[in-house]
């Protein structure tokens, strides 16, 4: 399938998420499009992993909300020391799919994507150094849905 973006760029893509990365690359310029699409996976693939990751330490050191179970954490409804290590393993990942089906894998992949393109252009220097940015600045960018989510009830009250 080809999409025309504009006068001058046209960006052939499988799919619409393929898509939307392709068009991100190719406006970000600086590097060769095939190097900031693959950028912008890297930076997705690692915002996804990493967003279950921070839930597991918001989890244990603040709170996370679990659908249909409660607030486990520190500070909230039940204590996650009080479970066993697998109970809050299963309750994160359920938890993770669950807010990720509902709109926090888009949220995360194009969060992802575009962090992985900025951080890929402004670290172009080695690609050691380059690959090390784009999983941290996606890590960190990752970090942000999950504390939003685990503050949501104090932002808009209980639910």
């Amino acid at each position: 399938m080809k999409i025309r973006d504009g006068p001058v760029s046209t960006v052939e893509a499988p799919c619409a998420f393929t898509r939307v990365i392709a068009i991100l690359a190719e406006k970000a310029g600086g590097n060769s499009s095939m190097t900031s699409f693959m950028n912008a996976v890297k930076g997705a693939g690692i915002a996804l992993v990493a967003s279950l990751v921070s839930a597991l330490v918001f989890a244990y050191l603040f709170r996370l909300p679990i659908p249909l179970g409660g607030i486990i954490g520190p500070f909230g409804q039940f204590s996650s020391y009080d479970m066993g290590v697998l109970a809050v393993l299963k309750s994160v990942a359920i938890a993770w799919v669950f807010y990720g089906i509902f709109g926090g894998f888009v949220l995360l992949v194009l969060c992802g994507a575009f962090t992985g393109i900025i951080a890929g252009k402004k670290y172009s220097g080695t690609a050691n150094r380059k690959n090390m940015m784009i999983a941290l600045w996606s890590a960190g960018t990752s970090v942000i849905p999950v504390f939003i989510l685990s503050i949501l009830d104090y932002l808009i009250g209980p639910w």
